[in-house]
């Protein structure tokens, strides 16, 4: 039987968490594997060449890197571009066609401690014939890279094999059955070659293929609720990535981990509700609460000064949960001058408020995106330890129903989506 060892790896760009500088992350957030997409590397890969270092010395970091030619935290539809010649990687200076000895050569330079192969990541929307191709690439270039490493002298970087197949059920178990006698590390689900509802029982009987000391990791889940499920089905370890989604649209992670069901009472009225969590705050809140929120009028619609559109608020945009994100961005948080999240304890919720960060991000200061990412990765880590605690009670699949009712009796939650 599989033993999940659930953990997370923190998403970077060359090896620096977005947003955060190195010395705040080791210092507030903890991990020792990171993952560094290609297109944040390929502008220095020249320089590491003639200084002779690898990028943990260029970087000067301790953690494990794991180099994948695929940024998971951007699956944009790159199925027009990649071929049989290489795949697509959209960097600073536009799309380039890597292909795989070039890929390989970077390998060698970089060094990481593992790398993913090339894979040909397309949807679970395209047609037969073009999952087939993308089968084909990806089993030729995780033959190239096993080559490359056994024919590399002094290589200690493990490889691990993206299972291919953009969600159709037969294509991926007969690429994982195939992989599971190849000479490799661990093995890569993207999440973007996923369908993307029910996709849980097709992890699982892919996984249950693969052999059980190997871990298998899955990159690039939405949220909160995938990330417990992906360890669920039996997958080792999940990216960060959807953090920095929550950051860049000011959403503060706010999940009770310890008491999901604590939502806010569905059947009150948009405007009592925010009249009701306003008396804590003091009774100015209300005042900032939009005529269509309050009852105070039916005009629903308001304009952009600057593009002239025509922009609608609905009312669960500014109703504050106590759980899933909180929409910093919303007018209800300008006065409320309170820890971000109840009982976290982390370094934006013990020194700032909802009402600055709100401020931050409507005057659109760099400190809000930092200060979100910040509690964001506390958050998600804090989140996993009860994950780590629910599989070592044999638990977990309740506690992923607790969460997954919690999502979905949830409107206000706004999912990134695919």
């Amino acid at each position: 039987q599989r033993r999940v060892r659930a953990d997370i790896i923190s998403y970077t760009h060359c090896g620096q968490v977005p947003h955060v500088t190195a010395d705040l992350c080791s210092s507030q957030v903890n991990g020792d594997v990171s993952i560094v997409p290609l297109h944040s590397v390929l502008n220095i890969v020249k320089v590491l060449g003639k200084l002779d270092k690898n990028l943990s010395k260029f970087i000067n970091t301790s953690n494990k890197l794991i180099l994948n030619p695929f940024d998971s935290s951007e699956p944009c539809d790159l199925t027009t571009f990649n071929d049989q010649l290489g795949m697509s990687v959209w960097s600073k200076g536009g799309r380039k066609r890597i292909s795989s000895k070039e890929y390989l050569d970077i390998v060698k330079v970089c060094q990481p401690e593992m790398f993913v192969s090339l894979s040909d990541v397309v949807p679970s929307t395209v047609n037969k014939k073009r999952a087939n191709k993308s089968c084909y690439r990806t089993l030729q270039w995780v033959n190239d890279a096993i080559t490359f490493l056994a024919d590399s002298d002094g290589m200690t970087s493990q490889l691990l094999a993206p299972i291919p197949g953009s969600g159709d059920r037969q294509l991926m178990m007969k690429s994982a059955s195939l992989l599971a006698t190849r000479q490799v590390f661990g093995y890569v689900i993207e999440r973007a070659t996923l369908p993307r509802d029910g996709w849980g029982d097709l992890v699982r009987d892919i996984i249950s293929i693969l052999p059980p000391s190997r871990p298998v990791f899955m990159l690039g889940v939405l949220n909160e609720l995938e990330m417990i499920q992906a360890h669920n089905c039996g997958c080792h370890f999940v990216d960060s990535s959807f953090t920095l989604h929550y950051s860049n649209k000011g959403h503060a992670m706010a999940l009770n981990s310890l008491n999901p069901s604590k939502l806010p009472d569905p059947s009150q009225e948009v405007g009592a509700a925010v009249q009701e969590r306003s008396q804590d705050f003091g009774p100015s809140l209300a005042e900032n609460v939009p005529p269509q929120i309050s009852g105070e009028g039916d005009d629903t619609k308001r304009k952009k000064k600057e593009t002239g559109k025509v922009l609608v608020f609905k009312p669960e945009d500014y109703i504050p949960h106590k759980s899933l994100t909180l929409d910093l961005i919303s007018p209800v948080y300008t006065r409320q001058f309170c820890k971000i999240v109840e009982d976290c304890e982390c370094f934006s919720c013990v020194r700032h408020t909802r009402g600055y960060v709100n401020h931050l991000l409507i005057t659109r200061e760099l400190l809000a995106p930092t200060l979100l990412m910040l509690h964001n990765l506390f958050h998600v880590r804090k989140l996993l330890n009860v994950v780590r605690t629910k599989v070592e009670e044999g638990v977990l699949s309740e506690y992923e129903t607790r969460i997954e009712k919690v999502f979905n009796s949830n409107c206000g939650m706004e999912h990134v989506t695919l």
